[in-house]
């Protein structure tokens, strides 16, 4: 048990140490980590480390899936929902079936449910990657709300076709029509469990405010617990527990915004940011802890079959994943535009450029290796799962090639194919932005009344004299006076990030006097953090070392 948790440790250990080099390594964070992994097989007691596969899913997939409803833009989604739904259960069926019937040519030995098991562990986008992608990038809201949409959607069609493959696989039987209506008692099952778990935990959730017993770590764990309360429930009636997870992210999404504090937001998505850096590095890290392992049955699987063969049989494979996302994403664009008035009359005509950034944006990565990570390792009867090790090295070559060829690429092409941000959501922001700073001078006004002293005026016209100035930055229409308004704005934030920098060293100054204890200090420059992370997303810079 000991030597469990110390690989646990290490592993945690792993991770951190890989997120800070790849701050200076020009190599995807995914690959790093499973570099590290597989370099840490060889380390005496880490290398045994290993979750029994039904453990690992139920561990990794629900947060998972439950962050990526949670954060998906809701109203924009709905807008783009048709290329989403053509790419997320369309395409997701397509490379099912193609990937499938491609493995079990290539390698006849592997059973053609085992190697549609493959097909639907790689069928789904991550989300995690995508958005890691797109947001760096200066891509239209649309593509990036239609790929951030459909690797939250096919994440739940890949997987819950991934479970008929390997109940199909380990049982050796499969009826289509019964697939699909179990898929559809599956679905609707699973989102009316999720919907009811997260508007129960919601409701608690507000009961504890109105209450006044509630704190940001109590809210915090109710909503690390969300997930899993409504995958479990789902899993044990019968119904789909992936799409329980997502739907009850998308309800959480919207409740959280609206009904709890200031402090339990804050506080719960610093938790959950941290959860997510673990759980996807986790993954990672130990795809490349197995990867020994893998090989090593690879050779068992596919006996007489050389290295080379093998290489050429995973291009193959990724080469099939990334061209059928690229030939299913312009059929998907303008054939219905062809067809029918209506969505020609709704939706703007997308360009080629970014139809191939669409289609370009394929990237697998942890919901893909958490899936390959959970097959089981018998099927009926007690036997192997068949081809599980080749299944594995499959899934592990595609992930690290749309990582690599895809992900390295996607800036160079959006700026060679023009496919840059239209502008639109800058519009938006700044639109929010003024009319929150309107709102903000109206109440203020509304509270200074001609009775209220002379301190409190002053005050008021200063705090309204800031938001004034904000509003004619966002407003102004010549660049000069944008950047002279641009320059005040940053004197300003700059002054007080210094005058709260000069008051968190006061105070270190003082605890290292010993004139205040620990419970002061942290109480005083909580206050001070909070401020300075508004003002900039840095907050506060590295405090001055003593006698500086």
């Amino acid at each position: 048990m000991i030597e469990h948790l110390e690989a646990a440790f290490a592993l945690l250990g792993a991770v951190a140490a890989l997120g800070a080099l790849s701050k200076r390594v020009p190599v995807p964070l995914p690959i790093l980590q499973v570099a590290g992994g597989a370099a840490l097989s060889f380390a005496p007691g880490v290398g045994d480390a290993r979750l029994e596969p039904e453990l690992f899913f139920a561990l990794f997939i629900p947060p998972l899936l439950f962050a990526d409803g949670w954060l998906i833009p809701k109203r924009d989604v709905l807008r783009v929902m048709r290329p989403i739904l053509l790419l997320a259960l369309g395409l997701v069926a397509l490379t099912v079936v193609v990937v499938g019937y491609l493995v079990h040519f290539l390698i006849p030995t592997i059973p053609l449910a085992a190697a549609f098991a493959l097909g639907a562990v790689v069928s789904p986008t991550d989300a995690v990657a995508a958005a890691a992608v797109t947001e760096r990038l200066d891509v239209s809201p649309r593509v990036t709300h239609i790929v951030n949409g459909e690797s939250l959607i096919n994440d739940a069609s890949g997987l819950v076709a991934f479970k008929f493959a390997v109940a199909a696989a380990a049982t050796g039987a499969f009826s289509a029509g019964e697939a699909a209506l179990s898929f559809v008692v599956l679905s609707a099952g699973g989102i009316f469990v999720g919907l009811a778990v997260a508007w129960a935990v919601g409701q608690v959730r507000v009961w504890l405010v109105c209450r006044e017993i509630s704190e940001p770590a109590i809210q915090s764990t109710l909503s690390l617990l969300t997930p899993f309360a409504a995958y479990f429930p789902a899993e044990h009636l019968g119904v789909s527990g992936i799409l329980a997870v997502v739907a009850a992210g998308v309800y959480a999404g919207l409740h959280d915004t609206r009904h709890l504090t200031t402090e339990d937001r804050i506080q719960t998505w610093e938790v959950w940011t941290v959860v997510l850096f673990g759980l996807n590095g986790l993954a990672f890290v130990l795809l490349g802890l197995r990867l020994p392992e893998v090989l090593g049955g690879v050779a068992v699987d596919v006996p007489g079959r050389g290295w080379g063969m093998l290489a050429l049989d995973a291009a193959a494979v990724s080469a099939a994943v990334i061209l059928l996302r690229l030939a299913w994403v312009y059929p998907g664009a303008y054939v219905p535009r062809w067809l029918f008035r209506s969505v020609r009359e709704r939706e703007p005509a997308p360009s080629p450029g970014n139809v191939f950034i669409v289609g370009w944006c394929g990237l697998r990565g942890s919901v893909n290796l958490a899936a390959a990570l959970s097959l089981p390792l018998t099927a009926g009867g007690g036997a192997p799962f068949p081809g599980r090790s080749l299944i594995l090295f499959f899934a592990t070559c595609v992930i690290v090639v749309t990582l690599l060829a895809q992900g390295l690429t996607l800036p160079a092409l959006v700026r060679r194919l023009g496919a840059a941000a239209d502008g639109s959501a800058q519009e938006e922001e700044k639109a929010a932005r003024v009319a929150a700073a309107h709102a903000a001078i109206e109440r203020v006004r509304q509270h200074v009344i001609p009775e209220s002293s002379d301190h409190e005026q002053a005050f008021a016209a200063e705090l309204i004299a800031v938001y004034e100035r904000r509003i004619r930055h966002l407003l102004a229409e010549e660049p000069a006076d944008r950047d002279d308004l641009a320059t005040q704005l940053k004197v300003e934030r700059n002054l007080r990030l210094s005058a709260l920098a000069a008051e968190n060293e006061a105070l270190l100054a003082l605890h290292r006097r010993r004139a205040i204890n620990e419970e002061t200090l942290r109480a005083v420059q909580r206050e001070i953090d909070h401020t300075a992370s508004a003002l900039a997303p840095g907050g506060l810079p590295r405090p001055r070392p003593a006698g500086a």
